[in-house]
């Protein structure tokens, strides 16, 4: 199984390797190929800048060709990159398994009990999509 990790070498780096006890592959998107020390085995990175939308679709269509669909993805993606979260949500929805999709924010992005839901002008119906507030408290 393959799991996806947008930003997965800085706060989500523990989230990324807990992934690999579960999923036989996690694509690790980041800047560098080399943001990981002491990769373990399991780890595909895909370095390229989220920034970067045609390069983001080019890299996770090249890691779904390469180790199948992504079944769970964890997007740390900063609202500096507004369309990242649209490419991520259509890459992985492409091929029509199942996929749960999970936006981590900080808690400086909003208060929760306002916080509508990011334009994601094309979910596919196959993406369940969720937000993480990390660190918000009421």
């Amino acid at each position: 199984m393959h799991a996806l990790v947008v930003g997965g070498t800085g706060m989500l780096r523990e989230a990324t390797l807990a992934l690999t006890r579960s999923f036989t592959t996690v694509s690790v998107v980041a800047r560098r190929a080399d943001a990981m020390p002491g990769r373990p085995a399991g780890i595909n990175p895909e370095p390229v800048d989220y920034h970067d939308t045609g390069a983001l679709a080019q890299a996770l269509r090249r890691a779904i060709g390469q180790h199948g669909p992504v079944r769970l993805a964890v997007c740390w993606i900063h609202s500096t990159a507004p369309e990242a979260l649209g490419v991520v949500a259509a890459e992985i929805g492409r091929g029509g398994e199942p996929c749960r999709l999970f936006h981590v924010r900080g808690s400086a992005a909003a208060d929760p009990t306002r916080l509508p839901r990011p334009a994601l002008e094309a979910l596919p119906p196959n993406v369940a999509y969720r937000q993480v507030i990390l660190g918000f408290q009421i």
